[in-house]
């Protein structure tokens, strides 16, 4: 239902006056756009799309909407509610749309042919517009079309009649939202929280003015310009006149702005609906949407808004065939890096907290626990990367300052036995955080950000000062700084509820107490199984936990009612076991090939054994560059060597299309929704590399006086470059990093530079020893979030890049080049961010910039999961959460004889 809550702004304080219901709404489509009477605030229509759209526009007779995740544009007739989609032809993702002298103008994220003109008479796209790479806003008016650049801290203005650009002008850092009115451009820049105002006429910055929260959106009329903030809460509005400022707080994180014949309207994110302002600023009225509002704009007497609605998840669309019942036969071949089936057994085994291995992830989501959010065990592109709410009744609740979250718990869900009759309370997760803390190691490093969290880590306070629970069923968390990830954290099986002890409430670790070493053989489950046997190292079996109810998890289907698993062979021995029809999964949670090779070729060439199922793991190969070293100081050098690589013949060398495939940018595709999918900003034929495109960047280097094309300087006879142990995967007889190190240096003799290779690292933080260039780096998100791998890749002591390092720790470390550049500050603004999908525009957008303005990393392969799926299978997926298959997803054919 609508209610209308109006929000009164005096010196005395806030007061909220609620009026009566209206009638209710109809349920959303999940993805669409509604229409709400600009007088009344009453719904008109709601239009399907079919695709999560963002920002709209409105003219030429129609409502216009982009979508960041579809790559689309769409004209939407708000008469027959027809809507017609055209694909983006540049293949970038849409982050701007502005209409003006009868067209469309659609700004993209990347690629420097950024800009479309889209015809609506003809409907077609122009060839495209070279302005930039990393355009972020778009806008129309004063005699031109205006776009920001994120990437480059700059304005530029397009010609309509030539489309030309006609002047770039600089601004503050990390432009985004743009509005002009009459001839003044309003710009928000992300970074440095300012407002930059340029006149029309002479194209310059006249003005910069500060605001609390980091600008996400702006609309200007109504006598003011009104600037929406996402972290703060807020909306600023501006007088013209004198640049003065009045900030309205919203009560939710804003995503968009725009403004009516009556009044400015602001699209609420993630916490759903629209707020209505006063044109004074001093009278605010809440509309209710279902669903995530996001994209807002308004014909004058109408305003509509693009709204989305989280699908509730269903058990992964099975075939006829997937029945439910049956046993799981799973083998764990044994390796060196895997909790279950290490030669050396780990105790840690399937311990929430102290578990580092893949394969125990895996089966904690899957199968033995659940968490306040969590993940559908599926591939990115059916989702399998997207947050859902699990333990928690919906998404938190988050102050304006973004440092207080308030989660809810479902009420009525239960333990395993023999704590089937224990509801899971909030006091429950306090208690696995508080081991986590005291035992967890650097696996607990996520949750540091909260208040008292490291002190009670290091024993020096007996709680965790940032963890309350006013009630069983609530828990707030206090940060020391924003974390708009948070939700993302706490689908981490170290957060995994502990039940209290019976009889021993006041033990601070309940059942896990007394079970330093590994509570995984005691755990008490929350999930769908639970543990019948576990002897270490040699086997495992679960059976379904009695408590479980699906209609209280969607997430986890849970087909079979028992998993068996043999653990330790050889992978030779689990090949077989498979072959011969005696086991359904080999889970080897590693470096690929995960099952050997003979066998992938052999099903491959006989479908009667089944089908290989081959994913992306979220797994980046590349080479880390010392941006404090010579030569690789100079942006033009990092430049050349990533298009002097040879991503072919390197991807070949650990192991063939079936290990990995080219690797063109930083951040995994799952965790971007794969809109960097298309992204190549280093293309060579064949991702071969290219001596002329890389010879081209050298002869803008310092490095190259002569301007031959190569490292012509004594900096470059010499660098020390470091490659790693071993082989690229489990089996030696597809070569080793050392063969990957000696493929890259020849690659780089090519540009003059020289190095010495080592092979074997030194230890993570040890910028004393001034490797110049690591050539087999292994980077991988700590938890499906984009914003767990900048902070720990590109940020930080252990950052082989030293981005960031100070001239005092520079000159400690014995370099010469005493400054480096930092993302901090661009890493900083997209951690304010919650919930919403300009969270992920703004991580993609930060990809871009490091793969095109500070190029530490050259990236040549993202590795692969390949599995063999035999005929008893009828139904399976891979779980892009743990790199594994999703053992809750698998659906078998009854035995027929016993195995």
């Amino acid at each position: 239902m609508i209610l209308v809550a109006v929000l009164l702004v005096s010196g005395g304080g806030l007061a909220y006056v609620l009026s009566r219901p209206a009638a209710a709404l109809p349920p959303p489509p999940v993805d669409g756009i509604a229409q709400l009477d600009g007088l009344t605030t009453r719904l008109i229509q709601t239009i399907p799309t079919g695709t999560r759209g963002s920002q709209l526009a409105i003219g030429e007779g129609y409502v216009w909407q982009i979508s960041y995740t579809g790559r689309t544009l769409k004209r939407i007739d708000p008469h027959s509610q027809q809507v017609t989609t055209y694909g983006i032809t540049n293949g970038a993702p849409p982050v701007g749309i502005a209409i003006g002298d009868h067209a469309v103008w659609v700004a993209t994220a990347f690629g420097p042919k950024s800009v479309l003109r889209f015809d609506p008479k003809t409907q077609l796209f122009g060839a495209p517009i070279e302005v930039a790479s990393g355009l972020q806003g778009i806008a129309f008016g004063a005699n031109g079309v205006w776009v920001t650049d994120k990437n480059d801290n700059a304005v530029y203005r397009i010609n309509p009649l030539t489309e030309q650009v006609a002047a770039r002008i600089p601004v503050g850092d990390a432009p985004e939202a743009i509005a002009v009115s009459g001839n003044t451009v309003w710009v928000g820049n992300g970074v440095d929280r300012t407002i930059s105002r340029i006149d029309g006429n002479s194209s310059a910055v006249v003005a910069t003015i500060p605001v609390r929260g980091a600008p996400t959106a702006i609309a200007a009329g109504r006598g003011a310009v009104w600037v929406a903030s996402d972290p703060a809460q807020l909306v600023t509005r501006i007088t013209p006149a004198t640049n003065a400022t009045l900030e309205i707080p919203v009560g939710a994180a804003p995503s968009d702005i725009t403004i009516s014949a009556a009044a400015v309207w602001v699209s609420k994110g993630v916490s759903g609906g629209v707020a209505r302002i006063d044109p004074s600023g001093a009278r605010l009225s809440a509309v209710s949407l279902k669903g995530a509002s996001e994209g807002i704009a308004s014909d004058g007497s109408s305003v509509w808004v693009s709204t989305h609605t989280q699908a509730t998840p269903t058990a992964a669309a099975p075939s006829q065939l997937a029945a439910r019942g049956g046993t799981l036969r799973v083998v764990v071949p044994g390796w060196s890096i895997s909790d279950l089936a290490n030669p050396d057994p780990r105790p840690s085994a399937l311990d929430p907290q102290l578990a580092k291995g893949l394969d125990s992830a895996e089966l904690l989501r899957c199968c033995l626990v659940r968490t306040l959010f969590s993940h559908t065990g599926r591939p990115y592109r059916d989702g399998g990367a997207d947050l859902y709410p699990d333990l928690a009744q919906g998404w938190p609740q988050v102050s304006a300052d973004g440092r207080t979250w308030t989660f809810r718990i479902r009420p009525g869900t239960t333990y395993a036995p023999p704590m089937e009759h224990s509801d899971i309370t909030s006091p429950d997760i306090v208690r696995a955080l508080m081991r986590a803390a005291r035992l967890g190691g650097n696996r607990a490093d996520v949750y540091s950000v909260i208040e008292g969290f490291d002190a009670y880590r290091s024993q020096n306070a007996s709680t965790i000062a940032g963890l309350s629970t006013p009630d069983r069923y609530t828990l707030t968390v206090r940060l020391k700084q924003p974390a708009g990830d948070l939700a993302a954290r706490f689908a981490l099986t170290q957060s995994a509820p502990i039940p209290p002890r019976p009889g021993a409430v006041a033990a601070p670790l309940g059942m896990a107490s007394g079970h330093d070493a590994g509570y995984g053989p005691f755990l008490v489950a929350s999930g769908p199984y639970m543990i019948s046997s576990f002897r270490l190292g040699s086997s495992l079996t679960l059976v379904r936990n009695p408590s479980w109810k699906a209609e209280m998890d969607p997430l986890r289907p849970a087909f079979v009612d028992r998993i068996e698993f043999v653990i330790g062979m050889s992978d030779a021995e689990a090949a077989h076991l498979l072959e011969s029809g005696k086991a359904d999964v080999i889970m080897r949670a590693s470096p690929p090939p995960q099952v050997m090779p003979s066998l992938l070729q052999s099903v491959q060439s006989d479908s009667s054994l089944g089908h290989v199922d081959v994913q992306s793991r979220d797994f980046l190969r590349t080479v880390m560059m010392n941006l404090a070293v010579p030569p690789f100081d100079d942006v033009h050098v990092r430049r050349a060597v990533n298009y002097i690589i040879n991503k072919r013949a390197l991807t070949d060398a650990h192991g063939g299309d079936l290990a990995g495939a080219v690797a063109t940018h930083y951040v995994p595709d799952s965790l971007e929704a794969g809109a960097l999918s298309n992204y190549d900003p280093y293309a060579t034929d064949a991702a071969a590399g290219n001596l002329e495109l890389a010879s081209r960047e050298m002869k803008l280097s310092r490095y190259d006086p002569q301007h031959t094309g190569r490292c012509s300087v004594p900096s470059c006879t010499y660098v020390l470059a470091v490659a790693r142990k071993g082989t690229t995967g489990p089996f030696p007889e597809l070569g080793g990093f050392p063969t990957l190190g000696r493929l890259i240096a020849a690659d780089l003799r090519e540009l003059g530079i020289n190095v010495d290779l080592v092979v074997g690292m030194p230890p993570p933080g040890s910028p004393e020893r001034r490797v110049g260039i690591y050539l087999t780096e292994g980077l991988a998100p700590s938890f499906m979030s984009a914003s767990s791998t900048f902070p720990s890749d590109l940020s930080g002591p252990r950052n082989q890049a030293l981005l960031g390092a100070t001239p005092d720790e520079l000159r400690g470390w014995g370099y010469s080049v005493s400054d480096v550049p930092t993302i901090d500050a661009r890493i900083n603004e997209c951690m304010s961010i919650f919930g919403n999908a300009r969270s992920a525009e703004c991580w993609t957008a930060l990809d871009v910039y490091v793969m095109e303005q500070l190029v530490p990393i050259a990236p040549y392969t993202r590795e692969n999961v390949a599995e063999v799926v035999p005929p008893r299978v009828t139904h399976y997926a891979y779980d892009q959460s743990s790199d594994s298959p999703a053992l809750d997803q698998i659906a078998v054919k009854p035995l027929l004889t016993s195995p």
